[in-house]
């Protein structure tokens, strides 16, 4: 399928520095996890979500390397929704149930059903400490947008509006995109106020989306706030396995599971849940593992 990819990230000084912003168009991006999952609408506006939200926060991150994993455990029907971003913005993720359909009971799809609210956002940051940063929060609604405002204001203490949509059809999605704005320390309460007057702008991010793009949104959106547009970086949905790595993952597993694996099974197939790629090891491969991994034990 042919895609004009507008896809972007835009980081924005607004109010002469009192606040800041953070606006994605990711139609092309969730329109790419569409295709690999088969994901229906309800999963696409879910999953489509959540990569938003997560690519713009892998454009928070400072160093080379370092990535951020947002999952979301409601106790709804579609189970979990995950999403992994790079320091690059490069998103990748899934859904449990990427076939979930439920009844509307209005004109938005039912993210907040499918997905539950009995559960938590855990946000997982690898920036090559010694420990991982987690911070997990009480779902609010789960319609996604609120859970991650809730994440940012309860574990970073960065009280935030978070404005997060996807517009599918049955063929394609025809627009994604999102929004995070935050108060710099410092804020005068002019400001303050001046930015939490203009929340009722940012609720339909999809349709501003759809008409504007990324561009066109920034003066549709923020223009009464001063914008100066500080950066700009390329997002993309993309999976980075390989065989080497599944064989690390394999070899991880142990001696012992790795011989269990070859007496009953006689081989082994992994498929990757971000791209559903299968990996297939015959009895031969897994031996060499096995050697490898005893070889680690031993040491």
């Amino acid at each position: 399928m042919e895609w004009n990819n507008r896809d972007g990230i835009l980081h924005i000084s607004l109010l002469e520095g009192q606040a800041r912003a953070i606006l994605i168009e990711s139609t092309a991006l969730v329109q790419r996890a569409k295709e690999i999952h088969g994901l229906s609408k309800i999963a696409c506006a879910a999953l489509g979500r959540t990569l938003t939200a997560a690519a713009m926060m892998g454009s928070m991150l400072k160093g080379s390397g370092e990535s951020v994993t947002a999952s979301i455990k409601g106790g709804g029907p579609i189970g979990t929704v995950l999403a992994v971003a790079s320091d690059q913005c490069v998103v990748k993720g899934y859904v449990d149930n990427p076939d979930i359909d439920l009844p509307r009971s209005g004109p938005k799809l039912p993210v907040g059903a499918a997905v539950g609210k009995n559960g938590r956002l855990t946000v997982i940051k690898d920036m090559h400490l010694r420990e991982p940063y987690v911070g997990q929060v009480n779902l609010v609604s789960g319609e996604i947008a609120e859970d991650f405002a809730m994440y940012f204001t309860a574990s970073e203490q960065t009280p935030s509006l978070v404005s997060l949509g996807v517009l599918v059809s049955d063929e394609k999605v025809e627009s994604a995109g999102g929004l995070i704005v935050q108060m710099m320390p410092g804020a005068g309460e002019a400001a303050i106020r001046s930015v939490e007057a203009s929340a009722g702008m940012f609720m339909d991010i999809s349709g501003t989306m759809k008409e504007y793009h990324l561009d066109g949104a920034v003066n549709q959106l923020l223009l009464h706030l001063q914008p100066q547009v500080l950066e700009r970086r390329e997002t993309r949905y993309a999976c980075d396995c390989s065989r080497e790595r599944i064989e690390r993952a394999l070899i991880s597993l142990g001696s012992e599971e790795l011989t269990d694996m070859i007496n009953t099974q006689h081989g082994a197939q992994v498929d990757c849940h971000f791209c559903n790629k299968r990996y297939q090891f015959s009895e031969e491969d897994l031996k060499t593992l096995l050697s490898a991994a005893t070889h680690r034990e031993d040491q």
